[in-house]
């Protein structure tokens, strides 16, 4: 059985679980702590999750490169992403996110059941490096809820009502992947057109993040 290593809250691992639950893929899961080095070096010679290691031993990184490999069919359509307008489009939109989406969550995520006190020391030591004190970061959630609804119409604008498409394609992953996260943040409630969009894509990819989240490892 194909195996995934991965750390629970991180956007680019959600996208392959979401992929398995989409193909139907069974798989097993290797949850992994932030602070182990010694497995994904081990594994394909970088500290980079998710990988998967496939039956014949072989492993390989970089999440949409799994998906492409184990989507045999191409059912999600990974041949958009061949378009290179629409693929910067999208990127361009994560690209945009991440900074208020990954500033409002870093300081919970750190408290889900995913972290033990050593990987928690690790996380926060490393990210904070980049974005300052996970305590300053909480006191700013306004000025970056601020950041959000503009984007939101962005997205928006693009749902029909998958993401520039009628059915659900490897992009609606790409998104939510990223915005899944802020369903953790206690101050936060999306807009109702942006929580119906990601439950239609919750719902064909069997996929539930506060379930994963909240349990042990």
């Amino acid at each position: 059985m194909i195996k995934l290593y991965h750390y629970i809250h991180c956007p680019f691992c959600i996208r392959v679980r979401m992929a398995f639950g989409f193909l139907e893929t069974k798989w097993e899961s290797r949850p992994t702590h932030y602070h182990d080095e010694k497995t994904p070096l081990d594994l394909t010679g970088v500290k980079m999750l998710p990988i998967v290691q496939f039956e014949d031993g072989s492993a390989m990184n970089e999440s949409l490169d799994i998906i492409k490999k184990i989507d045999h069919k191409d059912a999600l359509k990974n041949k958009l992403l061949e378009n290179p307008e629409l693929k910067k489009e999208v990127e361009d939109l994560l690209d945009e996110f991440a900074g208020p989406v990954h500033n409002l969550c870093m300081p919970y995520w750190v408290w889900t059941k995913e972290f033990n006190q050593e990987s928690r020391e690790y996380f926060q030591s490393k990210k904070e490096k980049k974005r300052g004190p996970f305590h300053l970061l909480v006191q700013r959630r306004n000025e970056f809820f601020s950041e959000l609804p503009p984007l939101f119409e962005k997205l928006q604008s693009r749902l029909e009502p998958f993401y520039r498409d009628k059915e659900m394609t490897i992009l609606d992953i790409m998104v939510a992947s990223h915005l899944w996260g802020l369903y953790v943040h206690p101050d936060f409630q999306f807009p109702i057109k942006i929580h119906e969009y990601l439950k239609r894509v919750q719902e064909e990819c069997q996929f539930d993040y506060h379930e994963d989240l909240w349990k042990t490892p």
